[in-house]
């Protein structure tokens, strides 16, 4: 059977993919036997120009010739572009048989709208006075909620945060310095506080208590300790 005969199953796939997804989503399959002609069916090609008989592009040529699909069943959301500029986010997934490759299905979203809006939206905040991210001050943040323990929790909340790196990824050091910061804030004297912190940094209530002997230079209760190990 060749290439062709055996792709052809795929066809309908491609205005399936199409169709859920909707008009930003351009669908493309090839067969990798006829490199230079290798577009057999297309969804939405009108977004990046692609036709019936183009041509694989470069990265295609770059996966097929490095073996990529011997270890990976697709590759998914990296860039791409038109020779004109136009973004896409692109995933292509691997069609194969016998660990032999027969074609690819390319899937390319569209998503120049986003970067239009976001400067748009850029636009807006210069046109009002508005901070960006890299304008705005980091020193001073300011809750306006009425519940003290709501104000605490945001401010537990936000002091993760700003640490950005996942919980489940921080170092004991860090987690030792965002319980020193929350101390010195007066976090603790609100009730629960421990509670709210060892959720936020996905360790326990001991723990929390062990760590906050440390930042605070006390040496640790012996059953605390056992109990937070």
């Amino acid at each position: 059977m060749s290439n062709y005969a055996y792709l052809e199953r795929y066809i309908p796939i491609v205005q399936f993919i199409g169709e859920i997804c909707g008009k930003n989503y351009e669908i493309i399959l090839h067969d990798v036997s006829t490199p230079e002609r290798s577009v057999i069916a297309t969804c939405n090609g009108h977004l990046s120009g692609r036709r019936l008989g183009d041509p694989l592009t470069e990265l295609a040529k770059e996966l097929i010739r490095t073996n990529a699909y011997l270890e990976h069943d697709f590759v998914a959301n990296y860039e791409g572009r038109t020779r004109g500029g136009k973004r896409f986010v692109s995933s292509t997934y691997f069609i194969k048989k016998d660990a032999q490759l027969l074609g690819l299905i390319c899937v390319n979203h569209d998503v120049e709208d986003f970067f239009i809006l976001s400067e748009h939206l850029s636009s807006l905040m210069h046109a009002f006075s508005l901070p960006t991210e890299e304008q705005r001050c980091t020193t001073y943040t300011e809750n306006l909620d009425d519940s003290i323990p709501e104000l605490s929790n945001n401010l537990i909340h936000s002091t993760v945060l700003r640490y950005n790196v996942a919980p489940d990824d921080m170092g004991s050091a860090e987690k030792l310095e965002i319980i020193r910061l929350l101390d010195s804030q007066g976090v603790f004297a609100t009730k629960g506080s421990v509670g709210q912190t060892a959720a936020e940094l996905h360790i326990s209530e001991p723990t929390v208590y062990r760590y906050l002997q440390r930042a605070r230079g006390c040496k640790p209760c012996p059953q605390r300790e056992s109990a937070a190990k």
